[in-house]
């Protein structure tokens, strides 16, 4: 807990400047990065259930660290936004801002299960499946987010892309990642060639997992309930009575994300 409060405390008190000059070769900004994207997700997601614009509230979690939004994940059963692929934003570099070193051209992220009626069916089930399974393949939304990753990849290229996720979206994170490698070619004669540069576009891949419930099974829906159920009531603290969000709540919550039980995944460690 003490360590919760330090961590949420220096996070509060530094400003966006210092929060954006500082290098992305430091784990810990890293680390906090991908989780406000990640928050992000879960942003857009609240924010189209309350039939808001949530995209314009939902940029002061990607702005400051010049990302843009370039698409959304959508479940097509229930339109819910399950996860987000943001791009580095160059026309902030052409506003004068210094372009950050060492930040990922573009970052692949994915919510967890939120515990609200318009998503809580989809989302549940796929969690049930993950603990039950280990798996997520028969989930609705794999065959989209791999397909976003993939296309990700083709653009940028794999050394220049992060995925990340929380809770559940750890469990696609994780999933995508091992689709990728074991993805077979249509034609045997290219099978060794495609199967070895797709093992390779996997192998370096950088992966942020935030309480990744398959790490802990009997844990594992405690936690689910308990974060999303945190996050919810934080999220709402945060809202000013005008619709924007007020900056020390928003940097509290993003930081506990970063505290609650966090795995990076190196290109030499097997998914």
């Amino acid at each position: 807990m003490a360590m919760a409060q330090q961590a949420s405390l220096s996070c509060s008190t530094a400003t966006w400047r210092e929060l954006t000059n500082t290098s992305w070769r430091d784990d810990d900004y890293r680390r906090m990065v991908m989780a406000y994207l990640i928050e992000a997700v879960y942003l857009l997601e609240l924010e189209r259930q309350e039939r808001r614009d949530a995209a314009a509230v939902a940029q002061q979690w990607w702005k400051p660290f010049q990302y843009r939004l370039a698409h959304e994940l959508v479940d097509d059963r229930d339109g819910s936004v399950f996860g987000a692929i943001f791009e580095r934003d160059h026309h902030a570099d052409a506003d004068g801002r210094p372009s950050p070193s060492g930040a990922p051209s573009a970052v692949v992220a994915f919510r967890g299960t939120l515990l609200r009626a318009p998503t809580i069916r989809r989302d549940v089930e796929d969690e049930l499946r993950l603990l039950a399974r280990n798996s997520l393949r028969g989930s609705a939304r794999l065959a989209r987010a791999l397909q976003a990753l993939k296309a990700t990849i083709d653009r940028f290229g794999s050394e220049n892309v992060c995925v990340c996720g929380h809770s559940l979206g750890a469990g696609f994170a994780r999933q995508v990642g091992r689709m990728l490698t074991a993805s077979s070619p249509r034609h045997p004669r290219q099978h060794q060639h495609q199967q070895a540069a797709a093992a390779a576009a996997a192998a370096s891949l950088e992966f942020h997992l935030f309480n990744a419930p398959y790490l802990s099974l009997p844990m594992g829906v405690r936690s689910v309930v308990k974060t999303a159920d945190c996050l919810l009531k934080a999220l709402r603290s945060g809202a000013a009575t005008v619709g924007r969000w007020h900056g020390k709540a928003l940097r509290n919550v993003a930081y506990a994300n970063c505290i609650l039980g966090y795995t990076r995944l190196e290109s030499s460690r097997k998914l």
